[in-house]
């Protein structure tokens, strides 16, 4: 493929993924810019040394690997490996923690998503990103964190299960978007 053909594939991948992976390391290390820098390296690093990716239907599956793998390194590196629960989240310092919409705002179910998955005990949280937002599949999900697709699926229910209640006892209604 020639070089401009090659950098059209991956600016659309770069378009297609960069937000998702940003959200998604954003579930590790905490700080906005430290995620951009780790997606943005992988992408770097893709482009540099791993063309032949660009075009691959495992792309997806690389991204998230690479950047959940870095993101990892990044929190040992600095002595900060802290492992996120349901005692662990600290919702008065966070400016979102009360969703609760005046009858003239805009309901925002982006946030109210974050918050519920901030929520969720970390094996499931990263079961949730992988496959509803990293759009991995089940099989691919367990090939990347090194459990068995039945753990996948046990850990999915799961997440789900605590959105729906989250949401329910938000007073939110229907959550439409699992």
């Amino acid at each position: 493929m020639r070089e401009d053909g090659l950098y059209q594939q991956f600016r659309l991948g770069f378009e297609k993924f960069y937000n998702p992976l940003c959200i998604y390391a954003n579930s590790f290390v905490k700080e906005p810019s430290v995620c951009e820098d780790i997606v943005q390296e992988v992408f770097i690093r893709i482009w540099e040394t791993r063309k032949d990716l660009v075009q691959s239907d495992n792309l997806r599956f690389y991204l998230f690997t690479a950047v959940r793998n870095n993101c990892l390194t990044h929190l040992s590196k600095e002595q900060r490996m802290t492992v996120y629960s349901l005692s662990d989240i600290d919702l008065e310092d966070d400016d979102t923690a009360d969703i609760t919409p005046s009858a003239d705002e805009t309901l925002n179910y982006q946030a109210l998503l974050g918050q519920g998955i901030e929520q969720l005990p970390p094996k499931c949280k990263e079961v949730f990103l992988l496959c509803r937002l990293g759009e991995l599949s089940n099989q691919q999900a367990a090939d990347s964190l090194g459990i068995s697709v039945k753990t996948v699926n046990n850990q999915l229910w799961k997440a789900l299960k605590m959105l729906r209640a989250f949401v329910k006892n938000t007073g939110m209604g229907l959550l439409f978007f699992l």
